[in-house]
């Protein structure tokens, strides 16, 4: 006698291998778009701290300090929309001596970043 269907037996086990290879799959699919979200955020931080860096030696006299231009630069591929915004948080008469500079810019597939720091006026 010959058989013309599949049994229950080899359905379940076909469809056992089938959902464990789509789990599998799946698992690794989203862990490679984890690992790329890491790598843009910390690209991203890593351009916050040099810009940062920079900042803090071009401020490091009190004349540079006192103009208050930040420097500009360039942003790394893949991220657009910079904003430099700078903000005197603390006077001592009419002396500026602290200054609060915040990054905003925009990474790939339009995520926002947004980085702060504080610079203190350099001592005489």
């Amino acid at each position: 006698m010959r058989r013309k269907a599949f049994s229950l037996v080899e359905v379940m086990v076909a469809l056992a291998i089938l959902s464990i290879t789509i789990l599998i799959l799946s698992y690794f699919g989203s862990s490679f778009t984890l690992t790329r979200n890491a790598q843009i955020d910390t690209q991203a931080q890593a351009f916050a701290r040099s810009y940062f860096d920079t900042l803090r030696a071009r401020w490091s006299t009190r004349a540079a300090f006192a103009a208050g231009t930040p420097p500009s630069v360039a942003l790394p591929s893949g991220f657009s929309n910079l904003t430099i915004a700078t903000e005197d948080v603390q006077t001592i008469g009419t002396q500026v001596v602290l200054r609060r500079v915040t990054l905003q810019f925009t990474g790939p597939q339009n995520r926002p970043y947004r980085f702060t720091t504080e610079v203190v006026h350099p001592p005489q």
